[in-house]
């Protein structure tokens, strides 16, 4: 399988429209599970940590399942159950609702997930082959046709750009459309092929999925039957960012996973969070959760698992989308009140903020939020 890999890279470079590849960083995420995670201190890699508490009400709670993207200064939550959106400040404070179901031409039919543009403080909320776009008050702007949308993988960018994927791409194998470019208007500006293995026949894959996120100004996608994380910029130039080495463990697009216990048997990338000195790698094999982490100015690359001893916190992990260098997480309520703390901590106010935080939940309660500002 390695073999085939390393020839179809060597034969894109050779095609129009698909990518080129530059200097390219490899992560052996195989290598690394074959040795214990790295403890390392949080103070190693950031320089601040701050808990918050989201805002309950009778009408605004969420439910076991949520994205959360943090703006720098909102907190934005998509409710996966309920299908609501909302918006909080930087201190828990729940500001408004965004959106709402309905067949009127503001509101959206489903609510599938959401991105956000970043330079025009936009919320665009994923429904049926349309984007529906709305300020951060709530206020609906305009709808946006994005036919092939099916998943999650959407994003917006340098003045409007939005860049997709389509998940069932594999369906036309003689013209397997995945990625699509638009400007502001859906109008579509450059469209990629995926890769489709022949002899092969694609099955209901569950454990993995499309991803994408934001960063410099361009959006960085990792498709999910491929090993790989492209970085493609406004004028529509894409080139290979990032590689994973998954050896041994590569998804088999043959394999049902409608059966519960074929899901998780290769390597699955979950979740990936870069800032200007540290890539995290969120990974899943066979119901083992791992976390990587590539340290930019050292170029290493290890599993870890992070000790809070700025604040006396939690075990780090990353469960949302951050803003620039800082980081955000969600915790349970039940986590909060009951997981394992550091016993020191570098910064008191911090402990005190934590300690005065957890007192005061209640079962019920919305997440607690974290919010770390990496070094």
């Amino acid at each position: 399988m390695k073999k085939y890999i390393c020839l179809f890279l060597m034969l894109w470079g050779l095609l129009p429209g698909f990518a080129q590849q530059t200097d390219t960083v490899v992560l052996n995420l195989s290598e690394a599970i074959t040795h214990e995670p790295k403890v390392i201190m949080l103070s190693e890699i950031a320089s601040d940590i701050h808990f918050i508490s989201l805002e309950t009400t009778d009408d605004f709670f969420l439910c076991d399942e949520y994205r959360i993207i943090y703006t720098g200064d909102d907190i934005l939550v998509y409710d996966r159950q309920m299908r609501n959106y909302f918006r909080f400040d930087k201190n828990g404070k729940l500001l408004n609702r965004i959106g709402e179901y309905g067949q009127k031409t503001e509101n959206y039919l489903v609510g599938l997930s959401f991105s956000y543009d970043y330079s025009e403080k936009r919320v665009y909320v994923h429904d049926i082959r349309t984007l529906v776009c709305y300020d951060l008050d709530g206020k609906f702007i305009k709808r946006i046709p994005v036919p092939h949308l099916n998943g999650d993988a959407c994003a917006v960018f340098d003045k409007g750009h939005i860049l997709y994927s389509d998940s069932r791409f594999y369906i036309d194998r003689d013209n397997p459309l995945q990625l699509f470019l638009t400007d502001e208007t859906g109008k579509e500006l450059k469209v990629w092929q995926g890769y489709v293995e022949k002899y092969k026949s694609y099955k209901a894959l569950m454990s993995t999925r499309d991803l994408m996120y934001n960063y410099q100004g361009a959006v960085y996608f990792k498709p999910a039957f491929e090993n790989l994380i492209y970085r493609i910029d406004g004028q529509g130039e894409k080139t290979v960012a990032w590689q994973f080495d998954c050896s041994g463990y590569e998804i088999n697009v043959s394999v049902n996973e409608a059966d519960p216990k074929n899901r998780y048997q290769a390597i699955s990338v979950q979740q990936v969070f870069e800032s200007d000195h540290y890539l995290f790698v969120s990974y899943i094999l066979r119901n083992n959760n791992f976390t990587g982490l590539y340290d930019k100015d050292q170029r290493t690359f290890s599993n870890v698992i992070v000790k809070d001893d700025l604040s006396g916190g939690f075990d780090f992990i990353f469960s949302g989308i951050g803003f620039g260098n800082q980081l955000i997480n969600a915790h349970a309520v039940s986590y909060a009140k009951k997981a394992e703390r550091y016993p020191e901590a570098l910064l008191p106010s911090r402990r005190q903020e934590l300690d005065s935080l957890v007192n005061q939940l209640r079962m019920g309660d919305n997440p607690v939020i974290s919010i770390t500002t990496l070094k």
